[in-house]
């Protein structure tokens, strides 16, 4: 675009914004960079605690390396793990979730501001909610033709009316930009399901925190898509395109579960908090004192406290899946 074409606009600062590629297939997440020896640093921190001094991580073990995130999963002294840093590039994402994200205040962002950046072909730059997964878009449903009402899916119906908004607002605000309004008066029409990037920086420490929350079913679906594409950008590090996949960041990227994994209890039983397809079983689990490390297999032999003897018999497994893939795990059925 040149400068005289910026001018056209209601204001100079204004610029179009990138498009977004895949809007509907949900977040991608690039880590641009991180502590590059990550449990090197939280061995090291953890050493000074027993009075040993690390004047190189080379003098750090992999035996150590391991033991020692292991311990620190296991205490409140959590500070080791604020030496471990990330700095991730997150797109994709609505700007429902990023209201939310930006809510943790033990991190850093920079965001794509819709104040400037002007938004282009508005139903492809908006995220597509679970409850339409599955369903075919506006533009290929005409070319297919209209079927039968009795025998399209309600989930499909729901979908044009969905189109059909998304069309509409992304044209009063394409004519309204065309007219001269300043984009950042214009962004009152967008929906929350706009997409939008950011850079996100953050500690070990606070990511741990934040991840425990956002995976819990208690979280909107769209952040357990999030957090799964984080933990894969973690697992698969490889900042110098080597190819070559180093067994910490693996290990690390394990210790990423709900805050209930972490904790060994539900933390959400307020009256204003949401259902949840596992607190069941959670809670079984709780009652006998059995680590999370044991809830993917079945509680068998395992008493009550107490003297009554009675055998538990809801401690079922809880498989991943049930909370990272359901999107309505947190809802009434």
């Amino acid at each position: 675009m040149t400068g005289k074409e910026v001018q056209a606009w209601g204001d100079a600062a204004m610029y179009r914004s990138e498009p977004m590629p895949d809007a509907g297939n949900g977040p991608r997440v690039y880590l641009l960079a991180m502590t590059a020896d990550p449990l090197g640093a939280i061995a090291s921190a953890c050493k000074m605690y027993r009075g040993e001094v690390v004047r190189s991580y080379s003098e750090v073990t992999d035996a150590e390396r391991r033991e020692y995130l292991a311990q620190v999963m296991r205490t409140k002294l959590q500070a080791p793990f604020e030496f471990v840093h990330f700095h991730f590039m997150i797109e994709g994402v609505s700007r429902a979730l990023t209201h939310q994200m930006v809510r943790q205040r033990t991190a850093a962002y920079a965001q794509e501001s819709l104040r400037f950046a002007v938004k282009e072909d508005m139903p492809e730059e908006c995220a597509l909610p679970p409850s339409l997964a599955g369903t075919v878009g506006i533009g290929d449903s005409r070319k297919l033709g209209r079927v039968d009402d009795e025998a399209t899916p309600a989930s499909q119906h729901m979908r044009e009316v969905w189109d059909i908004a998304l069309e509409e607002v992304g044209s009063a605000y394409s004519k309204l930009i065309d007219a001269g309004m300043p984009a950042e008066d214009a962004r009152g029409l967008l929906p929350h399901a706009v997409t939008t990037r950011l850079h996100y920086t953050t500690n070990l420490r606070a990511l741990l925190d934040h991840a425990g929350n956002r995976l819990c079913t208690q979280a909107q679906f769209e952040w357990r898509l999030l957090w799964a594409r984080i933990v894969e950008a973690i697992r698969y590090y490889d900042p110098y395109d080597t190819g070559w996949m180093g067994w910490d960041f693996d290990l690390l990227a394990d210790v990423f579960k709900p805050v209930c994994y972490l904790t060994g209890k539900c933390e959400f039983k307020a009256n204003f908090d949401r259902p949840c397809s596992i607190r069941s079983r959670v809670d079984a689990n709780e009652r006998i004192g059995r680590p999370s490390s044991e809830w993917h297999t079945r509680a068998v032999g395992h008493m009550t406290p107490g003297d009554d003897g009675v055998r538990v018999g809801d401690a079922e497994p809880i498989k991943p899946g049930e909370w990272l893939l359901d999107p309505n795990a947190a809802r009434e059925k």
